[in-house]
Parts: structure tokens; C-alpha cells; sequence
């Protein structure tokens, strides 16, 4: 007699929705290109969750509004301060503190910025290794692409500044020959600070890279698998690519 009770019970449990997870995070300081609070268009992350809450109504992000630099990101995601980060880049490093999904936010090309008035023929990172010792490259403290290019060894860097305007002023006034950064953040950056006269972008490309979503290990399955969902809808749908290629048009 009491089949029937039972049974319409766990029915009803089924029929109940996701629970709704609200998801901490945190936006990277000096990348107005993903966090732009303040800009008319907020950043390609910004649009990203904006997009992931009309999709998926039981995701909810909060704290893009505060900055936070990419090592103390790190440190709060390995520490379960922040529940997820949207778009870096996979590395050894970061893999041993948090997981990532294997959904593209978007792809990005790494390209070499040297001055306007350098005539130097570099295709890969192997001839900067060969012009010697003197060849300084700049790099961003503390990002995937220094983590990189150490892992690579043989060259000379100057990894002091986590600001890309800053290291592209230093390039500018000769402190280093090369500076290695994406290429979308480049051409954006030298436009805004007016540099066009002074930098110029090297023609190779020397490595692609997906960024990805970056969750804490701590964060329950059911609310990893609801958010790897809807960034694979979105994908489906192109609006991740359409996000991107927004920004890339500016």
C-alpha cells in the first residue's frame, strides 16, 4: 500500500530543478581585453558569464568586478577561494592546483613586439636563443607565457612588470629587444597607448594557445558538469567565437 507514495516521492525528487550554484571569481587586473568593468563593453569574460547566465538560468558568477592579479588568482583558485576563472591557458604548473575545461573560450596567437626601427628576421624562439646572451625579452611576470619561455631556456628575460602597457613602454626605450605577448592584446595595447610609431609586431607566430575555464578542484561534479554544458552549447552555437571576434574587430 505504500508502493504508490514512494513512488510518486522520487518522482517528484527527479522533477526538481539543478540546484542554482552561485560561482565565485575574480577579474585579472591590467587584461581590458577580458575584464573592462568600467569600458562600454565589459570584456570578452564578462560577456562570457553573462552569456553562460541567459543560457543556464542555475549559474550565477560574482566578484568580476575585482581585480586581482593572475598569481593571486591562482593561489585562491588552488585554495578554493574562488570557485572558477575564465580563459587561461592549460599549463604543468597550474594543472598540479586546479583542473580546466576542455572547452575553448577562445584561441590566441603568441607573437614578438620589437621597435619600429629593428630590421631583425626572428621566425622562432630558437633564433633569439642563437643572436646571444644581449637579446633581452620581455615577458609578463607571473603569466603561462613566462612559464613558458623558462621552460624553453637559453634566453634572456625581463619578467619585472605584470602591465603590458608598461613593458611595451620598455621596449619602446630600448630596456629588452623583444617583448612576447598575444597578439590580439598587442595590436589593442599599442594602439590605445599610441605606440604604432615606435613598435611594430614581427610577422611569425610562434606558438597558438586555447584559453580555458578554470575551476577549483573543490566545486561539486554536478555544478562542473552544468557549467562544462553550457560552455559546449555556447560553442555549438558560435557565440563564444562571436564574442571573440567582437573584440578582435575594436
Amino acid at each position: 500500500m505504500l508502493r504508490l507514495p514512494i513512488l510518486v516521492i522520487v518522482a517528484a525528487f527527479l522533477a526538481l530543478p539543478a540546484a542554482a550554484a552561485t560561482l565565485r571569481t575574480a577579474a585579472q587586473d591590467n587584461n581590458t581585453i577580458k575584464f573592462n568593468p568600467k569600458g562600454e563593453r565589459k570584456g570578452i569574460c564578462v560577456e562570457v558569464f553573462q552569456a553562460i547566465e541567459r543560457l543556464e538560468p542555475n549559474l550565477r558568477f560574482t566578484g568580476w568586478e575585482q581585480p586581482m592579479s593572475l598569481p593571486r588568482v591562482e593561489n585562491a583558485l588552488a585554495d578554493s577561494q574562488l570557485d572558477v576563472f575564465c580563459a587561461l591557458i592549460r599549463t604543468p604548473a597550474r594543472e598540479a592546483k586546479f583542473a580546466f575545461l576542455d572547452v575553448p573560450v577562445y584561441t590566441v596567437r603568441h607573437r614578438l613586439a620589437v621597435r619600429a626601427n629593428d630590421d631583425v628576421q626572428v621566425r622562432s624562439l630558437d633564433d633569439i636563443r642563437k643572436l646571444g646572451p644581449g637579446n633581452v625579452v620581455i615577458v609578463l611576470k607571473g603569466t603561462a607565457h613566462e612559464e613558458s619561455l623558462r621552460r624553453y631556456g637559453g634566453l634572456s628575460l625581463d619578467a619585472s612588470s605584470q602591465n603590458l602597457d608598461v613593458n611595451l613602454r620598455k621596449l619602446a626605450h630600448g630596456r629588452g629587444r623583444f617583448l612576447y605577448h598575444t597578439e590580439n592584446a598587442l595590436l589593442r595595447y599599442i594602439d590605445s597607448e599610441k605606440l604604432g610609431s615606435q613598435v611594430k609586431l614581427l610577422p611569425a607566430v610562434l606558438k597558438e594557445d586555447n584559453l580555458l575555464f578554470a575551476v577549483s578542484r573543490s566545486l561539486p561534479a554536478p555544478t562542473v558538469d552544468m557549467l562544462r554544458s553550457a560552455l559546449q552549447h555556447l560553442a555549438e552555437r558560435g557565440e563564444l567565437k562571436k564574442i571573440y571576434a567582437a573584440y578582435k574587430e575594436e
